[in-house]
């Protein structure tokens, strides 16, 4: 029931294969970094499993492009700047047969004031077939008041057009919407930074008000979801971390790392329609945890709680125990074990969705 609780026997396949080929040109001060890539990806869904050939889709998805990205760095001012060019496209007997293709530019700049004060500058530009241009410029801005203690304060556009799946994709469950408009949001936040070498804290309130938001929402929870503009959003909220090292109060200590996380977040937005994403949103959420060693192995706990609108909230507990098994030069192998959900928590991330139990994995990794 992942895309929709009227159809709980849903089943799903896919494949992704991803290929990158990049590197670095160095002409004095002056880098180049050209990367070409190519993503392809396919599935095939059945909405309902136990009734074989309907409402069955497969999808074939190609990204593909090209990016070249110059950096310029000296006394005076740090300079990025870029160009971007990639094609979606999408074979699928659901969406039909689509393509696209965006074409962008950026730069952002750094200039040394001081070495008290950060400034950062960004601009993008992005051209997309269908919907013409979006851009994305961003300030932020950081100042040490005293040692180790920093303000920051950044404001930002972003941008997201509507993907194939919102524009094209219909069953029984979900209806596209092929007259979505991008949606698009100004970020503003403020907030300071803490370091005592013992311990780290950071605090920042945000605000983001979103014009022509896409989101899929429904009536009434019989009728299927349909792809939507509706219309602005605003969102208040605020975080707070906390990382504390106590091997550097006492060496003895079993423990390395600490950490507690807080965000609180609250939306604005009039609706008598059932939401499946963008008002369907995490209230609270708290998250703590540590990482320690055991006789050579690492064990990092990580606890979570999260609450969503209108649910009672829950607590969900992750636990991972690895292994290096060679660490020489570059090269580098360990071993895990990881456990999700370690006390098998019944709970949602989407109303109505219910999501896996306790979910157990173990494997290897090699780095060379």
């Amino acid at each position: 029931s992942f895309y929709s609780n009227l159809f709980p026997n849903e089943e799903e396949h896919t494949d992704t294969r991803f290929f990158k080929i990049g590197g670095n040109i160095e002409n004095g001060p002056l880098i180049m970094t050209p990367r070409l890539f190519l993503r392809r990806h396919w599935d095939k869904f059945m909405l309902d499993q136990n009734r074989p050939g309907w409402q069955t889709n497969f999808h074939t998805n190609y990204t593909y492009g090209g990016e070249l990205t110059f950096v310029l760095e000296n006394d005076f001012l740090d300079t990025a700047y870029g160009f971007t060019v990639s094609r979606d496209t999408v074979d699928s007997t659901s969406l039909q047969t689509h393509a696209r293709t965006n074409t962008g530019m950026y730069m952002e700049l750094s200039p040394k004031l001081s070495d008290r004060l950060k400034l950062n500058i960004g601009l993008r530009e992005d051209y997309f077939t269908g919907f013409g241009w979006e851009y994305a410029p961003s300030v932020s801005v950081g100042y040490e008041l005293v040692k180790n203690f920093i303000l920051k304060f950044l404001v930002g556009r972003a941008y997201r057009v509507p993907t194939f799946t919102d524009l094209y994709y219909n069953d029984s469950a979900n209806k596209g919407n092929p007259g979505l408009r991008p949606e698009s949001s100004w970020t503003y936040e403020v907030g300071a930074d803490c370091n005592a070498g013992i311990a780290s804290l950071s605090a920042a309130f945000f605000n983001r008000y979103s014009s022509d938001t896409i989101d899929w929402i429904r009536m009434n929870p019989n009728s299927a979801w349909q792809a939507s503009n509706i219309g602005s959003v605003a969102t208040n909220g605020f975080e707070l971390s906390l990382g504390v090292d106590p091997k550097k109060i006492y060496k003895e200590f079993p423990a390395e790392k600490l950490f507690l996380n807080y965000t609180v977040v609250d939306e604005y937005r009039k609706h008598d329609y059932f939401s499946k994403y963008a008002l369907d949103y995490l209230k609270q959420h708290i998250s703590g945890g540590l990482k320690w060693d055991i006789l050579g192995f690492e064990n990092y706990w990580v606890i979570n709680y999260k609450k969503r609108v209108g649910d009672a909230g829950f607590v969900v507990v992750d636990t991972k125990i690895t292994k290096n098994i060679i660490r020489k030069g570059s090269l580098r192998a360990e071993a895990f074990f990881e456990v999700t959900n370690l006390f098998n928590v019944s709970y949602s991330e989407q109303s109505g969705v219910k999501m896996p139990g306790r979910w157990i994995k173990s494997g290897g990794r090699i780095e060379f």
